[in-house]
């Protein structure tokens, strides 16, 4: 089936209709695509915001990236000037700054947001367009949670003004009320267009959802050097730390220790530093050496190499995806994992082979291992980026919002198994996410960051 005419369907009711719609469906589906083909197929004007479009526009700032010429950091394009390379300033988008709660990000540059912050800046950008029509692609991705029902709040109101919005989403719980029909997508196209509320009942809906089985038991790694600690040490402690940009605090004061076995989830609304804690602890902030922070016993900046630390560690986040650029294959992505390498540099052993196969095959991947990462979907590509952070079964695990761009039935998947790792091994977990419903039962403590 041509790729136009795969999803012809739902080009003709955004068409035809202005109501505001959602497409769901699975990873791998092509909803990052629809959105894409619909911004240029459908008629009149449409503006997309997406998290590709999102990075690509990070990489561009990072490419012209001036500081090695200057006396100073080079800020880049500053939220303010990006927004209005869209469109001029207007009383409508000066309000939205306000319910939003983003006006103080308006003279920062955008390479310097977090996620969230960015993403309420793109969104501004495709409104300052004028735009026919305005298509989301995740738009809750990154975003706290009270941003969250900041931004469902503003998508009704816009609804109301008769912009059509296309929300192109994986979770049931991010439809909002102003969304009158429903599309649900799988990789051989449209398996259900309804009503919204006859979508939601549908048994369609019901078992297109259903989660995955998982094993009794999680593969095992192949033997390695594992961490040993002095009884009653911490894995990772930290003094009086405080990190701040050209003069503007993120965070000071923090004390802050993780023993062996406490599973930790990290909280904190956009901008709070949450991704900048966990980059002190992987070693990938520059202030991390000015600050006294210990991991695994070694205070940081005392001789010890990078790979002191990172051999010990798991790591998921969007700038790992971000930065995970080669071109390698996906199985050699997952068995990278017990390298700690970008790529595969060197010839690995037929047992990781095996184990990478295995994770794999609990994703639901295992018929895509030969593919190159980069072809798969934004949220398949997580999925493998969670696979080589788990393969090694590390003393840490890091998960920076691990379930970006999943979808519903691969979420569920995730936190099980985030779970499962937690009560069954020796792993440590520290767990950043913005979503209440991802509960994960073995984690019980809670930092929380203003």
């Amino acid at each position: 089936m041509a790729f136009t005419e795969k999803w012809n369907e739902i080009v003709e009711f955004v068409d035809r209709r202005l109501e505001a719609c959602a497409v769901l469906g699975t990873n791998g589906s092509g909803k990052s695509e629809l959105a894409v083909q619909l911004q240029e197929a459908s008629e009149g004007f449409s503006a997309l915001v997406s998290l590709e479009l999102q990075f690509a526009v990070i990489e561009e700032e990072r490419y012209n990236d001036d500081s090695d010429f200057m006396d100073c950091p080079d800020p880049g394009r500053t939220a303010r000037v990006f927004i209005e390379e869209g469109g001029p300033m207007t009383p409508v988008l000066e309000d939205l700054f306000d319910s939003l709660r983003m006006r103080n990000l308006l003279d920062r540059g955008i390479k310097y947001l977090s996620t969230g912050e960015f993403r309420k800046v793109m969104i501004c950008r495709a409104l300052a367009e004028n735009p026919k029509r305005l298509i989301l692609d995740e738009p809750f991705d990154g975003l706290d949670a009270a941003a969250q029902v900041e931004l469902t709040e503003l998508l009704n109101r816009l609804a109301e003004t008769g912009l059509q919005l296309v929300l192109v989403l994986n979770r049931l719980d991010e439809v909002a009320d102003c969304v009158k029909h429903i599309f649900l997508l799988d990789e051989a196209g449209v398996v259900l267009s309804a009503p919204t509320d006859q979508a939601f009942a549908s048994d369609c809906m019901a078992r297109f959802f259903r989660m995955h089985d998982l094993p009794q038991e999680l593969p095992h790694p192949p033997e390695r050097e594992r961490l040993i600690l002095p009884d009653g040490a911490p894995l990772i402690e930290m003094n009086d730390v405080s990190v701040s940009y050209s003069g503007t605090e993120i965070f000071s004061g923090l004390e802050w220790a993780v023993h062996p076995g406490e599973h930790w989830q990290i909280c904190g609304p956009n901008g709070c530093g949450k991704s900048t804690l966990l980059e002190l602890v992987t070693g990938d902030h520059p202030q991390v050496f000015s600050n006294d922070v210990c991991v695994f016993g070694i205070r940081r900046g005392s001789g010890e190499t990078v790979w002191d630390i990172k051999k010990h560690i798991g790591h998921v986040s969007s700038a790992v995806q971000v930065n995970y650029r080669v071109s390698t294959s996906v199985l050699n992505t997952v068995i990278s994992g017990f390298h700690d390498s970008i790529g595969m540099y060197r010839k690995h052993s037929l047992a990781e082979e095996a184990c990478a196969l295995e994770w794999l095959e609990i994703l639901h991947l295992n018929d895509k291992a030969s593919r190159p990462l980069r072809s798969l979907s934004y949220g398949e590509q997580r999925l493998v980026l969670i696979a080589r952070a788990m393969v090694k079964r590390p003393a840490l695990l890091i998960l920076d919002e691990p379930c970006q761009g999943l979808d519903e039935i691969n979420r569920r998947t995730i936190l099980k198994l985030i779970d499962h790792i937690g009560t069954q091994s020796d792993t440590t977990v520290l767990y950043v996410s913005h979503h209440v419903s991802d509960d994960i039962p073995c984690i019980r403590r809670r930092l929380t960051m203003n």
